[in-house]
Order: C-alpha cells, then sequence, then structure tokens
C-alpha cells in the first residue's frame, strides 16, 4: 500500500494488494475481507474481543451517560451511553511503525523449577536404590 503520506489507503487499494500478494482472484480477496468483516462485526457485537497475533486487538469500549453542553446555545444537555470500538496495536505492529525491525519469536522459558527437577532426581536416585537394598539413608 505504497500511497503517499497522510493519503488514505482505499479499499480497492487494500484488495489489490493483496490480490498481487497472494495470486488470488481480486473477487477472493473480497470475500475473505467481508468475511472477516462479518466475523468482527458479530464477535463485537456479542461482547467478545478478537486478538490478532503481532496485529493488535479489537475491543468495545463502553462510554456512560454523562451531562455536555450544546456550544451554540450554552444549554445543558444529556448525553446518552455509547458503545465504541476500540484497537490497540500489538507490540510488533508498534515496532513496525517505529521502524524496529522485528524479532523471532523467543523459545519457549521451562517452567520454575523443572530446570533444577532432573538435578533433585538424580541426586535422591542413588538414596532410593540404597533404601530399596536395606541400607540406610545418613
Amino acid at each position: 500500500m505504497a500511497a503517499a503520506k497522510g493519503a488514505p489507503v482505499s479499499r480497492t487499494d487494500v484488495i489489490g494488494e493483496i490480490a498481487a500478494e497472494t495470486q488470488l482472484p481480486g473477487t477472493k480477496v473480497d470475500q475473505v475481507l467481508k468475511a472477516f468483516e462479518g466475523s468482527l462485526r458479530r464477535t463485537l457485537a456479542s461482547g467478545g474481543e478478537v486478538r490478532i497475533n503481532g496485529f493488535g486487538s479489537f475491543s468495545v469500549s463502553e462510554r456512560g451517560a454523562r451531562m455536555g453542553r450544546n456550544p451554540a446555545t450554552g444549554e445543558s444537555i444529556k448525553i446518552k451511553a455509547s458503545k465504541n470500538i476500540r484497537f490497540k496495536a500489538a507490540k510488533a505492529m508498534k515496532d513496525a511503525l517505529d521502524g524496529k525491525k522485528a524479532k523471532a519469536p523467543a523459545k519457549a522459558a521451562p517452567a520454575k523449577g523443572a530446570a533444577k527437577a532432573p538435578a533433585k532426581a538424580a541426586a535422591k536416585a542413588p538414596a532410593k536404590a540404597a533404601a530399596a537394598k536395606g541400607g540406610k539413608k545418613k
């Protein structure tokens, strides 16, 4: 989506770029995009949250009813409660905007105490063997 800086990118531009990158026809890409939008809409309407790893999360934000002021007349008015969609960008997306390269996913760290377990088991093995033979542990 190589649009001029500050220029909005249209739905057609997005579909065209995805179609070129995936070698899929534009009509299929449009169907997938519509299906994604529908899924997002249904999930948010039911109060759910949509998280897309490496992209961000969509959730519903609720604003309570409050008093406001009509700027033309200065009259106080009641503003109804409303719901809005909230988007929070993932760290990978924020880093991309800052020009940082994405890091490879880190390897899973062993569970707490997991590194010590084999050492303890090895130390206990001779004691268990001695106890089985009738020897006493000192």
